[in-house]
């Protein structure tokens, strides 16, 4: 197996989106707040694809504080850049893949509350020009530590292809497209909107995840410790991402709306790129624990992690 890593051209970069005053970890004043008194502050970080519509949507139009709780809803390049932030104090929600979920659960204090969010189509495996089968892909775009990581393994493992047949190149989401018309990678599997960006650059969809046994859960992740003590504002924060979903449910143009004020993907790409994308939250199932199981334990084969992530403790189980 070959690894090769190509620079960022940028740092990831952080953006805040909300106006509110940035908060450190801090225990919510117990009198269960309002609309005028939030009853705790908290950052929110959130990756920049459509995905995040219902924390779009929630931040936009002030659900959190109706709620009683001040969020700042705070951007980055990566889904993994909120957990990042967490580990380092610097913010106490995000929302990420189980994936990525577990892999920093390895190195800090980081709980699951809830899956927001679950697909077995918003994750492509998309080819350059010129190759239509999968055996075909020689060299594959990869960022370590994400979800697109454990798909690709899903994806050798399901074609029977060695992982030692094939060479992986580091990068960030943003750079695979233009990586793939250039013919710097061969494929990536990765979430929207990267996938439809790779087929604008010339490239063909070859599979979903779905395709090879794998619907991707987002997941409302939080720091432990201020979980621990500030249970009511936590439920009140999932609550709230909760309604947005209903709302997106029963109107997904507003899911494009939101989108496109918050990333600047247009309405429409972002409404088509979220079909089949189911927005409800809920608690964690058997079935879940076992899948994340399977996740955690390839972290750990792969060398990815030193000790694989125990989901049941890492998932907090009952707040919905």
């Amino acid at each position: 197996m070959k690894m090769r890593t190509l620079r960022v051209a940028a740092a990831a970069l952080l953006i805040t989106v909300a106006g509110a005053a940035c908060a450190e970890n801090q225990t919510a004043d117990g009198s269960g707040g309002s609309a005028a008194e939030p009853s705790a502050n908290v950052t929110f970080g959130v990756g920049v694809d459509p995905a995040y519509s219902p924390i779009y949507l929630a931040d936009q139009d002030k659900l959190f504080a109706a709620s009683g709780v001040n969020v700042t809803v705070t951007q980055f390049q990566e889904g993994t850049g909120g957990l990042d932030a967490i580990l380092a104090k610097q913010g106490q929600f995000t929302a990420s893949t189980e994936s990525s979920l577990l892999n920093r659960a390895t190195r800090g204090d980081i709980k699951g509350l809830a899956v927001f969010s679950q697909s077995p189509s918003f994750i492509k495996l998309v080819a350059r020009d010129g190759i239509s089968d999968v055996t075909g892909i020689k060299k594959y775009g990869v960022v370590p530590g994400t979800v697109n990581e454990y798909a690709t393994n899903k994806v050798l493992a399901a074609k029977n292809i060695s992982r030692d047949s094939v060479e992986f190149v580091n990068a960030s989401p943003a750079e695979m497209p233009a990586l793939l018309q250039r013919g710097d990678v061969d494929g990536y599997i990765m979430w929207e909107p990267w996938p439809s960006r790779g087929v604008a650059n010339g490239g063909k969809i070859l599979l979903t995840s779905g395709d090879i046994g794998y619907v991707y859960n987002l997941v409302i992740g939080v720091d432990g410790a201020w979980y621990e003590a500030n249970k009511d504002a936590a439920k009140k924060v999932v609550d709230t991402i909760g309604k947005a979903c209903d709302q997106l449910t029963a109107d997904p143009a507003k899911a494009g709306s939101v989108t496109e004020k918050a990333i600047k993907v247009p309405a429409a790409e972002a409404e088509n790129l979220l079909k089949g994308v189911e927005c409800k939250v809920r608690d964690f199932t058997d079935e879940d624990l076992k899948r994340y199981a399977e996740i955690a334990q390839f972290q750990q084969d792969s060398k990815i992690v030193e000790k694989a992530a125990d989901p049941a403790t890492v998932m907090i189980r009952g707040l919905v």
